[in-house]
């Protein structure tokens, strides 16, 4: 076993919450550590808001130049190097991880990249590429996220479907993108890429997209979509899935006419998200999780485990004080 470190302050996990707490602690003058297995600065500026946005603005300058005759513009065929789209929303990442790298020296807080899974209460071990360091820590806080949810379908794993995250590094337009999931994610990502010239289909298993909106806004929506060429399939069912996403792949899917079956060339899942909460130790730090596997906290966001706080992985947004006055039951 490796000799343990000890620090005032250990953080999980760099999102937004874990690395300006571990930055405003470190400048009280408590040593302080961050521990991140992959994405130094959490999901926004490398595989989530920022590159997304990124994307979808190359699609909207697409997409105008496609429709600016109305407006007295004349460009003539527009013609989508996805290439140049990849390595535009990779140097935006690069900069940005770049910023995060030099607040965590500014701030004199100490960031180690790699694996941690706590091996007993306030303990970690942080594997690293050729070692293993152990950490203790008096406060520890925990910003572990979520990923993208894997739905119970047959052949759906086997087809190495893509999610946002693979969506982001294509250098290529798919002939046709079948998304599974019609939430945020699902219309977004459908929408960049139907502009970049890709075929698309949106599969939702609810009768409307958008789920958690209005159905004015859900519908106005699908308009949109419809308008600019998206299939959509509401109030479907996926049943199977066979082949490979990337060269072809079929789904079996059930609507309110019946099965059909739906090709394409490539399928992406856009069916929630579940938290990282699975295979690293939660248990040996007396860390009790809830039925969906998010951890337990109460209104301080503290743990079960004394001195440890969760952050980052609310499910839903809590009302405002003054409205929940006006609807106490949310």
């Amino acid at each position: 076993m490796p000799q343990r470190e000890h620090f005032d302050v250990l953080v999980l996990g760099s999102g937004q919450g874990g690395q300006l707490i571990a930055w405003h602690l470190a400048q009280t003058g408590q040593r302080t550590a961050l521990i991140e297995r992959r994405w130094v600065g959490g999901s926004c500026p490398n595989i989530a808001c920022m590159p997304s946005k990124t994307e979808l603005w190359s699609a909207r300058v697409a997409h105008l130049a496609r429709h600016g005759q109305p407006l007295g513009v004349m460009t003539g065929g527009v013609t989508i190097d996805m290439a140049t789209v990849l390595r535009h929303k990779r140097e935006m990442v690069r900069h940005e991880v770049e910023l995060h790298r030099q607040n965590f020296t500014a701030t004199g807080t100490k960031l180690i990249v790699g694996h941690g899974r706590f091996v007993a209460p306030k303990t970690l071990e942080v594997d690293l590429d050729r070692k293993t360091r152990v950490l203790t820590g008096d406060q520890i806080f925990l910003n572990l996220g979520t990923q993208p949810a894997m739905p119970d379908i047959a052949g759906l794993k086997a087809a190495a479907p893509l999610t946002h995250i693979e969506a982001l590094e294509l250098d290529y337009a798919p002939l046709h993108l079948i998304v599974v999931g019609g939430g945020f994610v699902g219309i977004e990502m459908a929408q960049a890429f139907r502009r970049f010239g890709s075929r698309v289909t949106i599969i939702q298993a609810g009768q409307r997209l958008l789920s958690q909106e209005d159905s004015d806004i859900a519908d106005e929506m699908e308009s949109i979509l419809t308008d600019e060429g998206i299939e959509v399939l509401t109030g479907a069912d996926v049943l199977s899935v066979r082949g490979r996403s990337g060269d072809k792949i079929s789904l079996a899917v059930r609507t309110s006419s019946g099965e059909q079956e739906l090709k394409g060339s490539d399928i992406m899942l856009a069916t929630g998200r579940v938290p990282n909460t699975a295979g690293i130790g939660l248990e040996e730090a007396g860390i009790e999780l809830d039925a969906r596997g998010y951890i337990r906290v109460n209104k301080r966001l503290e743990t079960t485990a004394p001195g440890i706080w969760a952050i980052g992985m609310r499910r839903q947004p809590t009302l405002h004080p003054r409205l929940r006055r006006r609807f106490p039951d949310h």
